[in-house]
């Protein structure tokens, strides 16, 4: 969090920045600006800052996603008046009315499309240090009308759904069911926490604590508001700075919205119940794990002194074997499994097939 709360960009109030967009595209064609006007001078404005420009090497396989158009499928026949209508048909007509509304129905420069760019903390330490750094994870592309908690309901991350406890006495003991899912987002001054759930516990009060002391934020005046009552319109960001997504207790994200489009009535774009949908994910979002470094992990592995990273990620097969002797727990450390079942078929196949008589 210390780390987090740097601004480097001025601070903007996205409403103010849509009705000083409408009140230039309003003027006469000497007072707009030659880049808002039909015939823009640089047409190629939006290729010549593209980010693909500044790819390197070094970088993450990310993966772009683009929702497709609607397709008609002329082959399709309602069933006759007379005819029974199963339920099944019923429940689909219904959904492809709602999902086949018309395309994003835009007043004059009346909406902000906002693309927020999400990346994976950095997970491993080595003897007090973090050996990662932030990791592009994935980035969605929403509107200003959008609540904030349509797009946490959006984001991906392990942690959610479950509750990790430490099974390390009995690695096959079954997880703890949840209740409540807190969580808050930090952008500017303000924690707006995810009060859906009249049970969750607000975050931001541990926070606020800490900064009433921590050197360089305890003369901040930091404000609370909820979740789900703040649209992005109404939001005030730095575009570019680093913004901060806490949930599960102690899994933090960081954030950034990378961009801020005016949407006008010649926008293309998909149907409005799309949003926030996804523009691009990380293919490196799933690691493998840490012994065999060919299957997914299964198991999260702290505190212990025979593994060279804390945390350690490893496979079912790996943290059996490397831990326990006939079901025995060997040393002392602290295991939190991912998954309620043994969800890694391909797995558990591998290990049959390994058992097997030459």
């Amino acid at each position: 969090m210390d780390t987090t709360y740097i601004t480097t960009n001025p601070a903007l109030s996205l409403r103010d920045f849509l009705a000083d967009y409408q009140k230039k595209i309003s003027g006469t064609a000497d007072e707009v600006p030659f880049f808002l006007q039909k015939n823009p001078v640089l047409v190629d404005v939006s290729e010549s800052c593209s980010l693909d420009l500044i790819e390197s090497p070094d970088d993450s396989s990310i993966a772009v996603f683009q929702p497709a158009a609607d397709k008609c499928r002329p082959t399709f026949s309602p069933p006759q008046e007379n005819q029974h209508v199963p339920s099944t048909f019923t429940a689909l007509s219904q959904h492809k009315d709602k999902s086949h509304s018309p395309n994003l129905h835009i007043d004059a420069c009346g909406e902000l499309e906002l693309t927020v760019r999400l990346y994976r903390p950095p997970r491993a330490y080595h003897r007090g240090f973090k050996v990662e750094i932030p990791v592009f994870a994935e980035e969605f592309v929403c509107l200003g009308s959008n609540y904030l908690t349509e797009l946490r309901d959006k984001i991906s991350c392990v942690c959610n759904g479950k509750r990790f406890v430490d099974i390390s006495d009995d690695p096959d003991a079954p997880l703890p069911s949840i209740d409540t899912n807190p969580g808050y987002f930090f952008i500017n001054d303000t924690f707006y926490n995810d009060q859906r759930n009249p049970d969750n516990p607000d975050y931001s009060k541990t926070v606020l604590q800490w900064a009433a002391r921590a050197n360089g934020v305890n003369g901040e005046t930091l404000k609370v508001e909820s979740m789900e009552g703040k649209r992005f319109i109404d939001l005030t960001v730095s575009p570019g700075s680093p913004l901060h997504y806490l949930h599960h207790g102690n899994c933090e994200h960081l954030f950034v919205i990378s961009q801020v489009e005016v949407l006008t009535p010649l926008s293309k774009r998909p149907d409005r119940s799309l949003y926030p949908y996804p523009h691009a994910f990380s293919t490196f979002n799933r690691r493998t794990c840490y012994m065999c470094g060919i299957r997914s992990y299964s198991f999260i592995v702290n505190q212990s002194r025979r593994q060279l990273h804390d945390p350690s990620y490893l496979c079912r097969r790996c943290f059996l074997s490397f831990f326990y002797v006939d079901g025995v727990k060997l040393g002392q450390f602290k295991a939190y499994r991912m998954y309620d079942h043994v969800e890694l078929e391909g797995e558990e196949e591998d290990i049959k097939q390994q058992n097997l008589p030459s």
